[in-house]
């Protein structure tokens, strides 16, 4: 009996809806702390920086949901046409296609016998052939057909919303405008580093140099803001 060997280093699952919840999260974190280091240098009241964060948490995840689902149908119809008009050429001008698609597997560095063994194994097979064809000519991935914009745009949202309450945290604690600003931001730096070491790899694996790169960036933000907060609140 044949046996199944187990994949040594296995593929991360649902990449895409990853990739929203690592893409809102960070959003989310970013802009939220550097809005709360913005308020935090003018000098508002911890309870005006919690109204303000938690309005501006919700305002963002609501935006990020919607763009990203008009984002992902777009991409979807998109898709779909391209679908429709290489299946159209199949039918109608199948030599063209077959010449064109030869001639993408050779620069692939397949050898002519075996691109002769592969197109006589597709031209059986339209579907197969439709799949090869935007695979390698559009680099189009048929399966984004079965995945549904609703569950990549919740992802975005959702993670928006969880992670913009990070920095916000130290604002529910009796704590001074500085020490509260440096836990916001320590948290938020903690946040952005998790997300980016896992934007590309997954988090079975973490990258080091992503994970600085967005913390430095939040962290940048964070200063810009504060220092526009302070200047602000030394001017009015």
């Amino acid at each position: 009996m044949a046996t199944v060997t187990e994949e040594k280093h296995p593929h991360l699952r649902a990449r895409r809806i990853v990739d929203r919840i690592v893409l809102g999260g960070s959003d989310g974190v970013m802009e939220e702390v550097a809005a709360t280091a913005g308020l935090n240098g003018v000098g508002a009241d911890f309870r005006t920086i919690l109204f303000a964060g938690l309005a501006f948490a919700f305002a963002g995840a609501i935006s990020i949901f919607f763009s990203t689902y008009l984002s992902q149908r777009s991409e979807l119809d998109s898709l779909k046409i391209d679908i429709d008009r290489e299946r159209m050429e199949i039918e109608t001008e199948p030599e063209e296609e077959r010449k064109e698609l030869e001639e993408l597997l050779k620069r692939e560095g397949y050898k002519q016998q075996e691109v002769d063994v592969i197109m006589a194994r597709l031209v059986r097979n339209k579907e197969m052939w439709l799949r090869a064809q935007l695979t390698h000519e559009l680099h189009l991935d048929v399966e984004e057909l079965t995945s549904h914009p609703l569950a990549r745009s919740a992802a975005a949202g959702g993670a928006f919303l969880l992670f913009a309450l990070v920095p916000l945290f130290p604002y529910l604690l009796s704590l001074g405008h500085l020490t509260a600003l440096l836990l916001s931001g320590t948290l938020s730096l903690l946040a952005l580093f998790v997300l980016g070491a896992t934007k590309l790899i997954g988090l079975a694996h973490l990258s080091w140099r992503g994970g600085l790169r967005s913390a430095a960036i939040g962290g940048l933000a964070a200063a810009i803001l504060y220092v526009v907060g302070k200047a602000l609140s030394s001017v009015y």
